[in-house]
């Protein structure tokens, strides 16, 4: 994925615009996993918002599209399908046996947890050297001018267990003094589900001067990348995460519930532990409102708010379309899940959104 540039003047910035707006009336990948690949740059306090970031505040109401709009470099030409068989669990990582896997503890009876964590908008950040070059307080300032709620922040996986405090004790202080919600969240492969909770359970006991992560969003991922997938690994694991949140939402991240996935795909047993639902709703040439309104509708039915991810990034290593969405795509996203009910959105992922997309993202008023 290539790290977009930084918006550099308030010409750009008004570029950008002219070129998103003007185009308006026009008419799931699996997260990657990585461990952060540089230390957080100095903090200090946050100066008042630069020119550009003033502008990106500033921008103009958009024009909301009212149906599919153009999707460039659609349709995507055919490729032969790969015979690639899945990878396997990385290499460090335990495979625990299916009858040593502890048996879950039951569903909560109740979830009184606030899904309102998750409202608004928000971005998930992975690969802090990739993330304005690892400036915590850069990170907060784009974040704050662009109107973003939440943070989505990757805190740990199954191969390296919790590594987030070096980067949530400068982080999330800085984001909560400007309002800003950060949602731990990690990849756990479930060849050990217990000892997945464990390093979960330690990024929910994390806490810096009365600061702690406001929530946590296990990414459930399926054999494809190369997670052992059981029900009851996966509500083992829940199970035994569970009491850590003290108060706090769990925010699952699952697959997007396409006619393919909806048949196949645990929803429902994830659902039982969780208090939001967070589809990846990366939609490569579908139409991005008719996917987002696909997914609210059918994961609203267990009960629980929805919190779409919506694609911000290439989509041509995984076999799709190349380049990112448009600013009218991303603005028909944005739309489209508000008014089908959603809590809130977030985008995956800051490093690899183009400043089109930010803009768009930017403008649009929650």
């Amino acid at each position: 994925m290539r790290y977009p540039p930084r918006l550099r003047s308030v010409a750009l910035v008004v570029l950008v615009t002219v070129v998103l707006f003007g185009g308006l009336g026009a008419g799931g990948s699996p997260l990657e996993v990585a461990a952060p690949t540089a230390e957080p740059g100095p903090l200090g306090p946050l100066p008042a918002p630069s020119v550009e970031e003033e502008a990106v505040v500033a921008a103009p109401p958009l024009s909301v599209p009212d149906g599919p709009v153009a999707q460039p470099g659609c349709p995507v030409p055919t490729r032969p399908k790969s015979n690639k068989p899945p990878p396997g669990l990385p290499k460090g990582v335990t495979l625990v046996p299916e009858d040593q896997v502890p048996e879950p503890l039951p569903p909560p009876a109740t979830r009184a947890a606030d899904g309102s964590v998750v409202a608004g908008r928000g971005m998930y950040i992975w690969q802090w050297g990739k993330t304005e070059e690892g400036d915590l307080g850069a990170v907060v300032r784009r974040a704050k001018a662009a109107g973003l709620s939440t943070l989505w922040v990757r805190v740990g996986d199954s191969k390296s267990g919790f590594y987030g405090a070096k980067y949530l004790e400068g982080l999330v202080p800085l984001a909560h003094r400007e309002g800003i919600k950060v949602v731990g969240w990690g990849f756990p492969f479930l060849g050990d589900p217990a000892a997945d909770a464990a390093w979960s359970t330690q990024a929910l006991g994390w806490q810096k001067d009365g600061h702690r992560l406001d929530a946590f969003s296990p990414d459930l991922e399926q054999g494809s990348e190369g997670v052992v997938v059981t029900e009851k690994r996966i509500a083992t694991y829940l199970g035994l995460t569970r009491p850590a949140l003290a108060g706090r939402p769990l925010v699952a991240t699952v697959y997007n519930p396409t006619d393919l996935q909806w048949g196949k795909y645990p929803y429902a047993l994830v659902a039982s532990y969780a208090e939001v639902m967070a589809p990846m709703v990366y939609w490569g040439c579908r139409d991005p409102g008719a996917d987002v309104q696909r997914a609210v509708s059918r994961l609203a039915t267990f009960g629980l708010p929805v919190a779409p991810a919506g694609q911000a990034y290439d989509m041509a290593a995984d076999g799709g379309r190349r380049g990112n969405p448009t600013g009218p795509e991303t603005v028909r996203f944005l739309h489209e899940a508000q008014t089908s009910g959603a809590v809130g959105v977030s985008f995956w992922v800051w490093q690899a959104s183009s400043d089109e997309q930010w803009q768009a993202i930017s403008a649009y008023r929650w």
